[in-house]
């Protein structure tokens, strides 16, 4: 079954069908609107609980040599030291915890990672080196079919930030389902795990503590009532094949389930197709802090762009979508100062003209734009579309087999570029264990 699962995500007919199944980009006024501002801060305890902490070392010679030795490898990471502190410094000293402890990325994007994409190779990778099972984040049902996953539910509405801007009550995903209160049979959420997905602990994820009741029957045993219990309820302890959940009607958000481990990383998968990003600004602040405490996340990645490099008209164009991301890294920021955050540029992409694959003439400007707005709020900056103009730009990546003309990923792609991303991080990160020694 597992060997069936990996053909169909190499296989080119795969491809095809990711592409021919509505994986398409969007307008630039969907994406980013201007003209609206982040809700209002709402001051809680401290978010996150710092690991231990750092300080500088003295350096010796051979240690310097080393670091210079280092930033030369690094090509399209971004990670600038400033005043001694780099935009990573923060996660990279969560990363030194993971023997103890579990620690959260959330990655934001559109369809270039739903499904799992992207971020399920930089997850085992990670994993890897810093231990962890799972999958993270998982909605009650999603388009996109997933690799290690079957998921299913009946009886919600479903709303996210791109598709319903005048919602509210998101979790930190930009994704909520609410139970229909006409529905007479009931609300229930399943999901069916194939071979090579391990985890430990299955939890549901919710926006209220409530004392509600939901039954949960896992691998066909016998039903369990369960009561919901803060924002974070554990549902199994152990790994299941299958799992399913039967809901009374309640005003509860459900934001979907955690399948993850007691210790080590997990990357949650926060990905909507056609969203620019813009949508993000409607999670208020308090849920990102609860969010992020209950989850002790780490990092927060942001890999946008794609969505609007077809429509973008001129290089004072793109500085204008390259404010608004300014915005929502500032959102971010003042909301989570304590998360490390890295913003990803939109890569190279073209559309086909005569038989050839032309790209989009501003690409470059806005890959550029993104730069200078992650520089300017503080966070790191990883450079997609140098990447792939080191690589051939978007008719060199076409010919290789790794994207698609519209700049979609294939899984060779993927792979690719998630080995890149993680190699220049983990020098970035080798860079940081020189600079700083732990103290206890």
């Amino acid at each position: 079954m597992l060997s069936i699962v990996i053909w169909a995500f190499s296989d080119p007919v795969w491809e095809k069908w990711l592409t021919e199944k509505g994986l398409r980009f969007t307008q630039t006024h969907q994406l980013l609107p201007a003209n609206k501002s982040s809700r209002q801060t709402i001051k809680t305890k401290k978010a996150i609980v710092k690991p231990d902490s750092v300080i500088l070392k003295n350096l010796t010679a051979e240690e310097r040599g080393r670091i210079d030795t280092l930033h030369k490898k690094i090509a399209f990471l971004n990670n600038a030291s400033i005043n001694g502190n780099t935009p990573l410094d923060g996660f990279f000293g969560a990363l030194q915890t993971t023997a103890d402890s579990l620690i959260h990325i959330w990655y934001y994007g559109d369809s270039q990672i739903e499904g799992d994409r992207i971020t399920q190779d930089l997850r085992l990778l990670l994993q890897k080196n810093f231990g962890g099972s799972g999958q993270g984040l998982v909605p009650l049902n999603d388009v996109a079919s997933y690799r290690f996953l079957e998921t299913d539910c009946r009886g919600f509405v479903k709303y996210n930030v791109f598709n319903h801007s005048k919602i509210t009550g998101f979790g930190f995903n930009g994704i909520k389902y609410r139970i229909k209160t006409s529905d007479s049979t009931g609300a229930q959420s399943s999901f069916k795990v194939l071979p090579g997905l391990l985890f430990t602990k299955v939890y549901l994820l919710h926006d209220k503590a409530e004392k509600m009741v939901v039954s949960v029957t896992a691998d066909k045993q016998a039903r369990k009532e369960i009561v919901l219990t803060g924002l974070k309820t554990l549902i199994y302890d152990g790994r299941c094949r299958e799992l399913k959940i039967e809901y009374p009607e309640t005003a509860t958000s459900f934001y979907g389930y955690l399948l993850e481990d007691k210790k080590g990383l997990q990357i949650d998968n926060c990905g909507i197709r056609g969203h620019g990003g813009g949508g993000l600004i409607n999670i208020s602040n308090s849920v990102l802090q609860q969010n992020a405490f209950l989850l002790n996340t780490r990092m927060i990645v942001f890999h946008y762009g794609n969505n609007a490099i077809p429509y973008l008209k001129s290089e004072a164009h793109a500085a204008h979508v390259g404010n608004e991301f300014y915005k929502l890294f500032v959102k971010f920021r003042k909301a989570l100062p304590d998360v490390s955050i890295l913003v990803i540029s939109g890569g190279d992409m073209g559309r086909v003209i005569d038989e050839k694959t032309e790209p989009y003439p501003y690409a470059a400007a806005l890959a550029a734009e993104m730069g200078k707005a992650a520089e300017k709020a503080g966070c790191a900056f990883f450079d997609m579309y140098a990447l792939m103009q080191a690589n051939g730009g978007i008719d060199g990546w076409v010919t290789q087999g790794k994207a698609s003309a519209d700049g979609h990923l294939s899984a060779y792609g993927q792979k690719f570029f998630v080995q890149t991303l993680n190699r220049e991080l983990m020098k970035s990160y080798e860079i940081y264990q020189i600079n700083h020694t732990r103290s206890h």
